[in-house]
C-alpha cells in the first residue's frame, strides 16, 4: 500500500533531526515501496534510522535503479501485482511492460531465474476485489513455492474510501472489497502449497480475531506492521490495541517492522520501541530478528552498534 501524499521534506528520514541522531535499535524493513522514495534516499534513510536490510515494493521501471544502487546485502527486490489495466494501486504507474492484471508468467519466471525479482511483494489483489484463492492467482502461488520466494500480500489497512471517486489518492481502486481482506481467505492456498513463506501485510488489520485464527493454523504465515503507526490509517490506539492482541496470543515471534510509507520508517520505530507493554525482547524481535529469521538472513544483521 502507498499514500503519495503525505510525504512531506521534513519527514523524508523519518523524525525530524537535530545534531546527532539518537541511537536507534537495528531495524529490518519488510515493507517499503520504491515509488515513495529513491535509492539514495533509501540509504539515508537507513543510516540515520539504522535500517539494516529493506524488502522493497517494486514496479519493473524501477527494478534497475534499486538494482545498480543498493548492494544486494541490503535488499530484496519484489514486484508489486495483480494490477488494473497494468496500472498500480493508488499511484497509477505502470507495473510492467503490459495492460495486463498479471504480470506474464514466461516472463515472470525468467526474472526470477535471474535473480532480478526476488520476493512477490506487495501482492494486491484486494484493489481488484480478487481474492487471493482465486484461480489466477494459481501460477503466481506455485512460482513461489516453486522458488522459495517470501511472499507479502496485501490485507486490510487501505486509503480509507479508496472505492469512492471522492478519496483522495491519485489513482482509485473503484473494484477495492473490505471482504477480501478476511485472513482466511489465504487457508486453501496455504494448503496447496504447504512450503510457502508467507506474510500478511499490515498485520490483517482491523480482523485480528481471524488473523490469529490464521496463524494458530498455519505456522509459516507471519505479519506486519506496515502502515499501521501512521494517523492517516488509524489512531495509535487501535494500533496498539491489533498488536496487543497477536502478542497476547502468542505470536510475538511471528509480528515483523514495516513501514510502507518511507517517510514514516521512523514513527514506524517508535511506535513499537514505546509500546509499555511489549518487553525488550518483544521490541527486538518486532524490529528485526523475526524478519532475520523469515528471510533467512545471518543473525548478525541485528546484532552490533
Amino acid at each position: 500500500m502507498r499514500i503519495v501524499w503525505s510525504v512531506t521534506v521534513i519527514g523524508l528520514l523519518g523524525s525530524t533531526v537535530t545534531g546527532q541522531a539518537p541511537a536507534r535499535p537495528p531495524v529490518i524493513d519488510v515493507h517499503v515501496h520504491s515509488t515513495n522514495t529513491s535509492p539514495q534516499q533509501a540509504m539515508e534513510r537507513m543510516k540515520l534510522l539504522n535500517i539494516r536490510f529493506l524488502v522493497v515494493s517494486t514496479l519493473t521501471s524501477d527494478l534497475p535503479q534499486w538494482a545498480g544502487t543498493l548492494d544486494v546485502a541490503q535488499f530484496l527486490p519484489g514486484l508489486v501485482f495483480p494490477c488494473a489495466g497494468g496500472r498500480a494501486p493508488i499511484t497509477g504507474r505502470a507495473c510492467f511492460d503490459s495492460a495486463t492484471e498479471l504480470p506474464d508468467v514466461t516472463w515472470l519466471t525468467g526474472e526470477l531465474k535471474a535473480g532480478r525479482i526476488k520476493a512477490f511483494s506487495e501482492l494486491s489483489p484486494q484493489y481488484l476485489g480478487m481474492s487471493p484463492a482465486d484461480s489466477r492467482m494459481e501460477p503466481y502461488w506455485q512460482l513461489a513455492e516453486q522458488f522459495d520466494l517470501p511472499v507479502g500480500i496485501h490485507m486490510g489497512a487501505g486509503p480509507p474510501g479508496i472505492a469512492y471517486d471522492t478519496s483522495p489518492v491519485p489513482f482509485k481502486s473503484p473494484a477495492y472489497r473490505m471482504a477480501m481482506s478476511d485472513p482466511l481467505l489465504l487457508e486453501e492456498v496455504l494448503l496447496r502449497h504447504k512450503r510457502l513463506r508467507l506474510f500478511v501485510m499490515h498485520a490483517g488489520w482491523p480482523q485480528l480475531e481471524r488473523m490469529i485464527a490464521l496463524m494458530y493454523a498455519h505456522p509459516n504465515v507471519y505479519v506486519d506492521v506496515a502502515a499501521l503507526q501512521s494517523p492517516v490509517i488509524m489512531p495509535r490506539a487501535a494500533y496498539y490495541r491489533h498488536l496487543r492482541g497477536l502478542v497476547d496470543a502468542g505470536f510475538g515471534k511471528r509480528i515483523m517492522f514495516g513501514s510502507d510509507f518511507p517517510d514514516q520508517a521512523g514513527a514506524g520505530i517508535d511506535a513499537v520501541w514505546g509500546a509499555d507493554f511489549l518487553s525488550a525482547e518483544q521490541k527486538a524481535d518486532i524490529l528485526c530478528n523475526n524478519a532475520a529469521r523469515f528471510l533467512r538472513l545471518s543473525s548478525s544483521v541485528c546484532t552490533g552498534p
